[in-house]
């Protein structure tokens, strides 16, 4: 890996691809981790204040999105209509054939009946605007066409809005003023908020507030702050001739990290104790922490069994919950041992570890055979929607309107 001390050092090398795939390969063993929880139910409570921190993986997935999208987009000099148009279409070929899949899957894996069907929130997940509605989001009972997709409509979302952002969030001190932009609108949506849906439950409408798009910008906008920090000279300069390693980062991510697991899931500002949501102060931690492994990342942290893992981490998202699904199943029949008290950790232990090692096997295939084939037909599009009548791509003028 390129060495930050030398001269020639650049952020958008090819080489820095795997400090981000090992970012996402954190984000989907956090996931994992937290649910595991649905199976191993009689877990000890300390061993599950930990797991449950899993729980804001989706949340360094989102930063670690912002920011790969950032690089792929400023590596680019085509226009601002051509370039939006070839980043929409890389993204749903990157997205929508396996999510599209998984519904089949999850369908007949779950053994879901017709009474359960509903053609409205089929056509939301979809077109990816399920995370606008309660009645569509895993915060009502009901069926649920993948389970997780909340955060991929979420995702979706942001990448409709992200050319925009990038035109226009193109210093550090504008990324700042995103996220302060970010932070009013999470405060704001979620006080207007509560006063949506009175018919279903509170607990229905605080879980579907914290799912929905206005609550998770912010943390979008701390992905912008994490790109221009890693790419600002001042910063990159500082951190290279501190004492700062990613070791001792990492180190100190992980305690902050347990002390926040006595914290508590705020999923909102609760304002007559002055404190803030949890899953803004560890997307906090989680920046800083990237900031250092992005710029200096030479240490364990970033290792190629993580980075392998983040690689297929989408695949790992989507089919995750169905391994641990059937991983449990297969522990319930044959874990010889106790699965109570003390003996729970052991068990989580086993059964977890398994599940990541299943998780990587079958997400290693179908990346292969699904994700990456339908990547190389996205490219194969954009070069024929987007290739000049001369041959030269950057002559055509833009399809789509400025």
């Amino acid at each position: 890996m390129t060495d930050p001390t030398e001269k020639n050092w650049a952020f958008d090398q090819q080489d820095h691809l795997q400090v981000v795939d090992a970012l996402r390969g954190y984000a989907i063993l956090l996931v994992i981790a937290v649910h595991s929880l649905n199976v191993v139910k009689e877990l000890v409570w300390p061993a599950k204040r930990l797991l449950s921190l899993g729980f804001y993986g989706v949340q360094l997935f989102f930063l670690a999105s912002a920011l790969t999208l950032l690089m792929s987009w400023h590596r680019s000099d085509d226009g601002f209509a051509r370039r939006s148009g070839k980043f929409l279409l890389r993204r749903f070929f990157r997205i929508a054939p396996l999510y599209y899949l998984a519904v089949l899957f999850y369908w007949f894996a779950y053994q879901r009946t017709p009474a359960e069907f509903s053609f409205e929130l089929l056509i939301s997940t979809l077109l990816f605007y399920n995370a606008w509605s309660p009645y569509l989001t895993p915060t009502v009972p009901g069926w649920t066409p993948v389970p997780g997709g909340w955060s991929i409509s979420v995702e979706f979302c942001f990448y409709f809005a992200f050319p925009f952002l990038a035109v226009l969030i193109t210093t550090l001190r504008r990324a700042v003023v995103f996220f302060v932009a970010a932070l009013a609108l999470l405060i704001v949506s979620s006080i207007a908020g509560a006063h949506l849906y009175p018919e279903i439950s509170a607990e229905a409408r605080s879980n579907f507030l914290y799912f929905w798009p206005p609550n998770q910008l912010i943390i979008f906008s701390l992905g912008f702050l994490l790109y221009h920090s890693v790419t600002n000279e001042s910063i990159k300069a500082w951190l290279v001739s501190s004492r700062v390693t990613a070791n001792n980062a990492s180190f100190v991510l992980c305690a902050l990290l347990v002390a926040l697991s006595y914290y508590g899931p705020r999923k909102f500002f609760e304002w007559p104790l002055g404190l803030p949501p949890t899953h803004l102060l560890i997307s906090i931690l989680f920046l800083a922490w990237a900031i250092v492994i992005v710029i200096k990342p030479r240490g364990f942290a970033v290792n190629s069994a993580v980075a392998g893992l983040g690689k297929v981490s989408f695949s790992a998202y989507v089919l995750h919950f169905a391994v641990l699904k059937f991983v449990g199943m297969f522990f319930d029949r044959f874990w010889p041992f106790a699965k109570v008290g003390a003996a729970s950790i052991p068990y989580a232990i086993a059964l977890l570890a398994l599940a990541i090692v299943v998780t990587r096997f079958v997400s290693a295939a179908t990346y292969r055979f699904i994700e990456q084939p339908f990547i190389d037909a996205g490219k194969t599009l954009i070069r024929r929607v987007f290739r000049s009548p001369r041959g030269d791509a950057r002559q055509l003028a833009p399809i789509l309107p400025s």
